[in-house]
């Protein structure tokens, strides 16, 4: 699936603005692309993607009210934190305060103590690393170790997943390609086609069909 694969921009890269109150956060949608790392373990962010969150973020400084931009906004830079099933996600600057809130404020169902120990492993791995004037980003030495990412892996998938990006080896993200469908297919008919129904009558008769 990912062999051979070049730059997809497949849809857009928008400020969200007043939706749910999240106000100044940049979301990615439809890129994915193979990347080449270097011997320093370095990738370059591709020029689509790069002029895209550029756009994006200095949107969010003038909606802000900002008078100068920051160091964050005049060059490129992510958030790197470990994610899920061995990626590595990268946070625009903006957007890192959704990882910091949940941790602090977690939901209900797992005991303090695990949500501790996650939130330590989090912020131990979480590096702050600004691009150099190729676009080019070296992924920290504990989060390439997260990420099975050794000497030998020489490309890696990158893919825009709303509010981050995720890196990971692009033989795990074959093995998700099928899963993921399968999954689509299960849910999609219920959040892209929902037949909408009203609550039920009092008098506990059949709900109808919009």
């Amino acid at each position: 699936m990912w062999k051979g694969i070049k730059r997809e921009l497949m849809g857009t890269f928008e400020l969200l603005v007043g939706n749910n109150g999240q106000n100044g956060l940049v979301r990615l949608f439809g890129y994915q692309d193979t990347l080449s790392l270097d011997a320093r373990g370095r990738f370059r962010i591709p020029d689509e993607l790069a002029g895209a969150i550029h756009h994006e973020l200095g949107r969010v400084q003038r909606a802000s009210g900002a008078e100068a931009p920051p160091v964050p906004f005049r060059r490129l830079s992510f958030y790197f934190a470990p994610g899920t099933r061995s990626r590595i996600f990268l946070y625009p600057t903006p957007n890192i305060r959704l990882a910091v809130d949940d941790f602090e404020n977690p939901p209900n169902g797992h005991s303090p103590e695990l949500i501790r120990r996650a939130r330590d492993h989090f912020y131990a791995h979480l590096r702050f690393v600004e691009a150099d004037k190729q676009n080019r980003l070296v992924i920290p030495e504990g989060l390439r170790k997260h990420a099975g990412i050794d000497e030998e892996v020489q490309h890696i998938a990158l893919i825009a997943q709303n509010y981050w990006l995720a890196l990971a080896r692009t033989e795990l993200v074959e093995q998700w390609a099928a899963e993921n469908q399968e999954a689509f297919e299960q849910v999609a008919p219920d959040l892209l086609d929902p037949i909408r129904r009203t609550p039920p009558a009092p008098s506990g008769g059949e709900p109808e069909t919009d």
